[in-house]
Parts: C-alpha cells; structure tokens; sequence
C-alpha cells in the first residue's frame, strides 16, 4: 500500500477535545483523512463541527451509537445523513426495523440534499465488554465472539453497510462477508500502550491482517507528544 491508501484506513478518534482543540490538532496532522467524532465532542460543540471539519476537507465518522426506537432512530438519521457525514453508527442490538428504518431514512436525507448517502454501521459488543461482564452484567452466557457474530448477522441482513467490531472477530467476520461489507475496528493499540479500558485489543498491522476495513485510533495518536509523528509512524507500521 502507498502512503494515501494507508492514511485512508486510519480514522483518529478525537474524544476529549473540544472545537479548538479539534482544528489544532488537524492543522498539525495534515495527512490525516478520516475523523471519528463522538457522543463527547458532538455534546460539547453540536453540529457546528461537523460543518467545520468537512470545510476542512475531512471524512466524518459521527459514531453517537444511535439506539432506541424505529421511528426515533429512522428520524435521526435522516436529519444526521443531511449534515454530509460519511459513516453514522447505530446499535445492532436495537433491532431488524431499526436498522432497516435508519438505512432507508439516511438514504432518504441525503437524496433530498443531493449528498452522497453515508454508510449505516452497526455496533455489535463495544470492545470494552468482555464474555465475563455479559454473563455478569446482564446474565448474557452467550461469549462475545458469537453475539458479535449474530449483530453481524443481523446488520446485514438489515441492509447495513458493515459493522464495529472488535479486532479479535475480524478473522471469523471476514470469512463470511466480502470487503463491501465494511469491518470497522476500535481497540487498536501500539504494543507499548496501555489497555485503558479496551478489553479486546490488537496492534494495527495485525487488525488490517485479519481484515479489518478501517482502524479507529484515538489515544496512540492523540495524546502523544508528537500526533503527526505517531499516525505517520502508524502509517508506515501498516504500509
């Protein structure tokens, strides 16, 4: 892969900044291409960053994880495709009607503005959870990786254009769906970061390996003392 291929895997996750702390960062990380915006940065500064960062010629994961009723969810993301955003994700677990509601209404917002329509992700089990808390927490005796397998499941038989999983289920999810059915991945680390509070992880070399569509690195990038060294660094790890 060339340098503009690998850049286009990495979406860096700008959790815990705020708008001014957003355009710093990118204007000293020029290459990078895609940005993961969150429920903390969207709660602070609203749709008014997504309007800057797209001025600033970026590609938008709004990753608020949308989960709650069809008609809510639909409604939701017709307004949010309208914003031009590329990926929106939505809670697997919300249910077939949801999903397929979300789909149809982002296509729906994005066609009344003449935008191209964004990809519906489903989040299947947050890299945080581990077998253990779904036994505990919620008396879950399924393992992750096979409720991970059916969200997937259920995600695109609903029509969506991929799913968030964590890197450990990469391999077994892309034996069953092609690359159009895009596999997005959190719990990336460097093998000298800590966990945080991922429980599923693994380096990125290892994540594109096992056939992840796109990496979503926040920490590894974002609080290292030099952000355009460490992703230009991490581009070259996976190049």
């Amino acid at each position: 892969m060339i340098l503009n291929q690998t850049q286009e895997k990495i979406i860096v996750a700008l959790d815990g900044f705020d708008l001014d702390d957003t355009i710093s960062f990118l204007e000293n990380c020029p290459k990078v291409e895609w940005v993961k915006v969150g429920l903390e940065l969207f709660t602070k500064e609203g749709p008014e960053v997504i309007n800057i960062l797209k001025k600033m010629n970026k590609r938008i994961f709004l990753d608020l994880k949308f989960f709650d009723i069809p008609n809510t969810m639909g409604s939701t993301c017709y307004q949010v495709a309208k914003l031009g955003v590329d990926i929106i994700s939505v809670h697997a677990s919300a249910g077939s009607k949801a999903l397929k509601v979300s789909k149809e209404a982002s296509l729906k917002g994005s066609r009344e503005l003449n935008l191209k329509p964004p990809k519906i992700i489903g989040v299947t089990v947050l890299t945080s959870f581990s077998s253990l808390d779904l036994k505990t927490d919620f008396n879950i005796e399924t393992v992750v990786d096979d409720l991970v397998l059916s969200l997937a499941e259920l995600s695109y038989k609903s029509g969506l254009d991929g799913c968030v999983c964590s890197p450990l289920e990469l391999k077994k999810l892309r034996l069953i769906y092609n690359d159009d059915f895009q596999l997005i991945t959190p719990g990336i680390r460097l093998e000298n970061n800590t966990k945080d509070d991922q429980q599923r992880i693994m380096t990125p070399d290892q994540a594109l390996l096992n056939g992840a569509s796109k990496l979503v690195i926040g920490r590894s990038i974002t609080q290292s003392k030099e952000p355009n060294k460490s992703f230009l660094d991490i581009c070259r790890i996976i190049n």
